[in-house]
């Protein structure tokens, strides 16, 4: 018989939503969904945060679901016993489950729809920039008179919008490895962070399809940018309704309490907000937060604006791809085909 393929992949594993499933008769692992169009829904565990050949980077006509698979062989089974006795309270100390948990932390700020929609636009701006630059630069290469013209920054606009069509578009495969190269980076920030697991008697946490959020180290929220993690950013995971895992740059003090409370429940919800792209995610029996309002329309990233004059510091650097620190993530790497020739 052929070998079945797997083509409905999970942007988010059930291993984690399972932390926000219900958990009695009618209620066992089952979701409740707030989408972005207003409507609600009791979601089935194996349905939710569902897409069809997401991660699929086979030829046309020919799925593959080898990274789906390495999803749940290499980031998501390592970490189950560390998800489960975090669900109970506990917290890895500094060693291999923890580097093991940053890894799956890592990995799931990156994997998401959200943060695939935010690569694609950013190369709908992007494209058109570097493709009047490339333009501009042989234009200059070919008559130096050119760079001495006062209307460069003009010429460079009227370029953009003369760009092809295929340089505003990236494809899955380059997504994907940016992907796992922005995941590396991250794991590595967040093993040199200071770890926390704060609790509350009762449910005040909801998730949704993007679960990892960032936070201004000082509360701050910034709903117009989708960064993953900027300088002095706080990640949040919630794990339960219940219990949240804190990730921060800032030296906790000597006496710090691991109450969850409402005013960081509620910091953290309003992130969960900003950070999904359709759905929130809750249990049954737990009510919804009275403030949470999920808008009809996602924040989008602002168009860039540039100036552009000429100079002559001399050559660009080469273009070049930084080594993959992580093992697992090195695997998946090789999955995707490695690093593509940049001089091709």
């Amino acid at each position: 018989m052929p070998e079945q393929i797997s083509r409905d992949h999970h942007t988010v594993p059930k291993l984690y939503l399972r932390g926000f499933c219900g958990r009695k008769k009618l209620d066992k692992d089952i979701l409740l969904a707030r989408h972005r169009n207003g409507t609600e829904e009791r979601m089935p565990i194996k349905k939710a945060t569902v897409e069809v050949d997401f991660y699929d980077v086979g030829e046309l006509g020919q799925p593959d679901d080898s990274l789906e698979e390495w999803f749940s062989r290499s980031i998501e089974s390592p970490v189950g016993d560390i998800m489960y006795a975090l669900r109970d309270g506990v917290l890895p100390p500094p060693g291999p489950d923890r580097a093991t948990l940053a890894t799956f932390v890592a990995t799931q700020m990156v994997r998401t729809v959200a943060v695939r929609r935010t690569m694609q636009d950013v190369n709908s701006h992007m494209g058109p920039l570097i493709f009047a630059s490339m333009v501009l630069q042989r234009a200059i290469e070919m008559d130096p008179a050119v760079k001495t013209r006062g209307d460069l920054t003009a010429m460079h606009h009227d370029i953009a919008k003369r760009t092809p069509e295929v340089m505003r578009r990236t494809d899955t495969p380059s997504m994907l490895r940016t992907m796992v190269r922005e995941a590396d980076r991250i794991k590595r920030l967040l093993l040199n962070m200071h770890w926390l697991l704060t609790s509350s008697p009762d449910p005040v946490l909801v998730t949704g399809d993007a679960p990892v959020v960032t936070v201004s180290a000082t509360g701050e929220l910034d709903f117009s940018s989708p960064a993953l993690l900027p300088d002095l950013h706080e990640v949040h995971v919630p794990i339960t309704p219940s219990r949240l895992l804190t990730i921060t740059p800032i030296q906790p003090l000597a006496a710090t309490p691991t109450d969850l409370t409402i005013e960081q429940a509620a910091l953290v919800n309003q992130a969960i907000v900003r950070n999904c792209w359709d759905m929130l995610l809750r249990p049954p029996m737990m009510p919804w937060p009275a403030y949470l309002v999920l808008p009809r329309q996602r924040p989008s990233i602002r168009k860039p604006r540039i100036a552009v004059r000429a100079n002559d510091a001399g050559s660009p650097t080469p273009l070049s791809f930084p080594p993959i620190v992580d093992a697992a993530l090195a695997e998946a790497l090789k999955i995707l085909g490695g690093d593509p020739d940049p001089f091709a």
